[in-house]
């Protein structure tokens, strides 16, 4: 093929590439998360109502986009998950099915099954989160039945790992599941 250019990627590309990418869309979560308490604590009763309307399928988003990356980082890019990772998929996977189930069957009150789940999960990987920033923290649990819990696979633009993002998703579907709506 005279004059084209084959792009090749091999695996550690393709994770380097989806390590910026789901690092970059969890940035972008925070911000949207943000600006919807802005809205809120500001009084934007109509734009909150909108996302009150599609709350299933926001919560079947963030916990859906955040199952998948997931599954790509252990199963594909082979990272393997600390104690702490499994008890963030054990309160994520769920939110998925929540929000998918809630989505087929336009349940409003779903996001009470989603709310406590997601509120535990956020504690999880807060705490994940802190101890990868103080390794000290970690009392040696984590590595009894896996890797060590203060273990970074990757951290992009300098903060981003994979319990932020969890803890980002967490932190969105709590903020998404409390907006009031027409429900309440």
């Amino acid at each position: 093929m005279a004059g084209s250019a084959i792009l090749a990627l091999d695996g550690y590309a393709i994770t380097d590439a989806m390590e910026t990418f789901t690092a970059t869309l969890a940035i972008l979560v925070a911000i949207a998360t943000v600006a919807v308490l802005i809205m809120w604590a500001t009084g934007r009763r109509a734009t909150l109502a909108v996302i009150a309307r599609v709350r299933a399928a926001v919560i079947l988003a963030i916990a859906g986009g955040a199952t998948a990356g997931s599954l790509y980082f252990s199963e594909v890019a082979n990272y393997i998950p600390c104690r702490l990772c499994w008890f963030q998929r054990i309160a994520m996977y769920p939110l998925a099915v929540i929000g998918l189930v809630a989505v087929i069957r336009k349940d409003r009150g779903a996001r009470w099954y989603a709310l406590p789940i997601a509120a535990v999960g956020a504690c999880v990987s807060a705490w994940h989160y802190l101890i990868e920033w103080r390794p000290g923290l970690d009392s040696g649990a984590c590595s009894a039945s896996g890797p060590a819990c203060s273990d970074i696979w990757f951290r992009s633009y300098g903060f981003v790992t994979l319990a932020f993002m969890a803890l980002v998703g967490f932190v969105a579907v709590v903020v998404v599941s409390l907006i009031p709506g027409e429900d309440d």
